[in-house]
């Protein structure tokens, strides 16, 4: 509780300084919901703006069509997306994640400061002007592309796309072999569903694969909330600093310190909780998305059988993913966020 009352409160403090670029909503049809980051829910509408940490899910019948300064963003049924940030070579970079479903992207121009696009198991680089995401239930990527140049990353490899190329992330593992696909070709559901099926035939290593990742996830976390509370600690120290000097030699001495000394320092505070907040999300994500699903798939399926021997495997699988979460994740998340 006391690591999330200090992850609010700079929260607040980040709104000021982050390079957040405003979303338009510009149609909506069928079900469409906006979770704002305030933890407010609401009908999304034609209109709404959103912005950092807001998100939009869509339902069987859903579709929304956003513009991001010239990025045409169309959500597709069954899609959960959501607006981030992180830190990148000192300063923040927007980042447009897919939990869940299908996206389409199309850029107006290219001006070499696309945002991010990340999924539950790769991070793409945008050169492209028209591709598509699709976010399986078992926490695998396929990227299809239209037009353009797109990087995508996972576990340390990369790979180039061009016009008519494809690839699949399988959840914790590099990016597999290209080949030529055009997004129309893709029936999402049906890709979805052979994902699903192949998770629900063998959920021990669908569980292990899962737990890999969150894994990973926590480290980033770890990390990044460490250089924090060290980086909290000392901008504490150089703030009373600076009202010393402010008592002792003035006003315009006092503004000197704060631009040469504390307002780095604030800065560099801010990038390592925009970063651990970054991966407290994705780390949600992968535990409300991929196990959370598998979990209610899995527990219809052996109803009538739990002394099932897989069932039990799994259950045990997934309680220790569960305490994982919740001790290492959990702490940094806002109320807003449950």
């Amino acid at each position: 509780m006391k690591n999330a009352l200090l992850i609010a409160g700079l929260i607040l403090s980040l709104g000021a300084s982050a390079h957040a670029v405003p979303t338009d909503v510009t149609y909506t049809e069928g079900d469409a919901t906006t979770l704002y980051k305030t933890g407010q829910q609401q009908d999304t509408s034609v209109g709404d703006v959103l912005d950092t940490g807001d998100s939009v899910k869509t339902g069987d019948d859903g579709q929304v069509e956003m513009d991001q300064k010239g990025v045409t963003i169309k959500v597709s049924q069954g899609t959960v997306f959501t607006l981030m940030e992180n830190a990148q070579s000192g300063q923040s970079t927007p980042v447009l994640s897919v939990a869940l479903g299908s996206i389409k992207f199309r850029y107006d121009k290219l001006t070499g400061q696309e945002p991010l696009v990340r999924t539950n198991g790769a991070v793409l680089g945008v050169r492209g002007t028209e591709f598509t995401i699709f976010a399986g239930a078992d926490g695998s990527t396929l990227v299809a592309v239209d037009s353009g140049a797109v990087t995508v990353q996972a576990e340390g490899k990369s790979v180039e796309l061009a016009s008519a190329e494809g690839v699949e992330v399988a959840l914790g593992k590099p990016p597999g072999d290209k080949f030529v696909v055009h997004s129309d070709q893709i029936d999402y559901r049906k890709w979805n569903d052979d994902k699903l099926t192949a998770m629900l035939a063998d959920p021990a290593t669908a569980m292990d694969s899962i737990a890999t990742t969150m894994a990973e996830y926590i480290r980033n976390i770890s990390d990044y909330y460490s250089s924090y509370v060290d980086d909290n600690q000392k901008l504490t120290a150089v703030r009373q600093e600076r009202v010393k000097i402010f008592k002792e030699k003035g006003a315009s001495e006092a503004s000197k310190f704060l631009d040469q000394m504390e307002m780095p320092l604030a800065n560099t505070t801010g990038l390592m909780e925009l970063n651990m907040r970054y991966y407290s999300i994705g780390a949600l994500s992968l535990r409300r998305f991929v196990a959370g699903r598998l979990y209610v798939k899995l527990k219809s399926q052996y109803i009538t059988k739990p002394q099932d021997p897989a069932w039990m495997d799994f259950v045990a699988r997934y309680a220790a993913f569960l305490s994982m979460f919740e001790q290492s994740v959990a702490p940094h998340l806002v109320p807003a966020d449950i």
